[in-house]
């Protein structure tokens, strides 16, 4: 049976204490609360094998075509790169017309040459709240292998918060692991933390492959910020950039039996509870 996603967000009906995820692949997820939809980090196409070549292509189609999701309140990207920034999925989206683009603001300039509306763009840096109807929403500087900064100050790379009513959700986009990090996200008293175990190596990093953190780093950070619950992201989708999320499992399984986690598949649905 073809499970439908868009009548699944379309008719989901989410308590105010939970929210309901679809896991759209790579670090792209859609998060339905009771009072609004947002996306975040879509990546529903094959574009960078399209632009790059191999070895870049998908192990598996996108769950979903962009023009095929629902209307949603938000879609947020937290940084330039092709498979977070996507380009052929963003313009699909820009026909949505109850839809706000989020971005850091070092890459609004990108955001407007895909075509998106400048009215209905909105630019972040780290530590700025952005308040839109049913969430609150504040970033947090990554560090994608280093900080990065525009000429302007503005970081390029961000993680985000989600506050929808009492239920609070850290998308940690691409970053590897800081000190700083867990002292900002902390106080935030995160719900469900998302983080990427994709981790970094010398083969990637001579292949010009920009580092996360491993699946150690990453439920340490989960661990270290008092997340209700953690889920593992950036995997499955590029062979050479990925990792075992059974690593992220059993470290967490040897090292936190007391954290709660969730490993999504590609397409999977599924509630998080405060």
């Amino acid at each position: 049976m073809v499970r439908d996603i868009a009548k699944e967000i379309e008719s989901a009906v989410v308590p105010e204490d939970a929210i309901a995820v679809w896991a759209l692949g790579q670090c792209g997820f859609v998060l339905k609360s009771a009072a609004c939809t947002v996306g975040i980090d879509l990546y529903l196409s094959d574009s960078v094998y399209e632009k790059y070549g191999a070895p870049w292509s998908r192990t598996a189609p996108p769950p979903i075509a962009p023009e095929a999701l629902p209307p949603l309140d938000a879609v947020l990207c937290t940084h330039h790169h092709d498979d977070h920034m996507d380009d052929a999925t963003l313009r699909a989206l820009r026909t949505k017309a109850s839809t706000t683009f989020v971005a850091p603001r070092a890459h609004l300039s990108l955001m407007r040459d895909f075509g998106l509306d400048e009215r209905r763009l909105a630019g972040m840096n780290h530590g700025e709240t952005l308040r839109l109807p049913g969430v609150e929403i504040k970033a947090f500087a990554a560090m994608h292998d280093t900080f990065e900064r525009d000429e302007a100050g503005n970081h390029r790379f961000l993680g985000y918060t989600f506050r929808f009513g009492g239920f609070t959700v850290y998308h940690a986009g691409d970053t590897i692991g800081f000190p700083e990090l867990p002292e900002w996200i902390r106080p935030e008293n995160v719900d469900a933390a998302f983080v990427p175990i994709n981790g970094r190596d010398y083969r990637r990093t001579a292949a010009n492959i920009v580092g996360n953190m491993n699946y150690r780093e990453a439920a340490d950070l989960a661990a270290d910020i008092g997340a209700g619950v953690v889920v593992p992201m950036h995997y499955g989708i590029f062979r050479h950039n990925d990792e075992n999320p059974a690593y992220f499992v059993d470290y967490i399984y040897q090292t936190y039996p007391e954290l709660p986690f969730r490993l999504p598949r590609l397409g999977e649905r599924f509630i998080l509870w405060k």
